[in-house]
C-alpha cells in the first residue's frame, strides 16, 4: 500500500483510537461500541477538513484570496525602486498540471474521512 493511502488511515486510526481510550476512561455509562462510533466520526470529520482544505489549496482558492495583498506588496515595492516587477505566473499548462497532481492527493483524505463517518453512523445503529 503507498503511503498517500496509508497516511489518511494512519491518522484515523490514531485519532479514533486516543478519542475512544478517552471517551471509555472518563464515560463509563455509555459502551465500547458508542465510543468506537464517536471516535470515527471525530477521525472521519478531521480528515474531511483536511481533505477540503487541501482541495481549496490545490484549486487556488487561497492564491485568489491572497491577490489583492501580493498587488498591494508589489505596488509598494514599485514606489521604492521603479523598475521592480513580479516574476510571470506559471504557464496555464503547467498550472493545471500541478493542479491535478495536488488534487489527485486530497483524494485519500476525503475518501478515508467518508468512509469513517459511514461506519461511525452505521456503528451508531447497533
Amino acid at each position: 500500500m503507498s503511503a498517500k493511502l496509508l497516511r489518511p488511515l494512519l491518522i484515523a486510526l490514531i485519532l479514533t483510537t486516543v478519542y475512544t481510550i478517552w471517551a471509555v476512561a472518563t464515560d463509563a455509562t455509555h459502551s465500547f461500541v458508542y465510543h468506537l462510533s464517536g471516535g470515527l466520526f471525530i477521525a472521519g470529520f478531521l480528515l474531511l477538513a483536511i481533505g477540503f482544505f487541501s482541495n481549496m489549496s490545490a484549486n487556488g482558492f487561497f492564491k485568489g484570496i491572497t491577490a489583492g495583498f501580493k498587488k498591494q506588496r508589489e505596488a509598494k515595492l514599485r514606489e521604492v525602486d521603479g523598475d521592480y516587477y513580479e516574476d510571470e505566473d506559471e504557464e496555464s499548462e503547467l498550472l493545471e498540471a500541478k493542479q491535478k497532481r495536488a488534487s489527485n492527493r486530497t483524494v485519500p483524505y476525503l475518501s478515508s474521512g467518508f468512509i469513517c463517518i459511514v461506519v461511525s453512523l452505521l456503528l451508531s445503529f447497533i
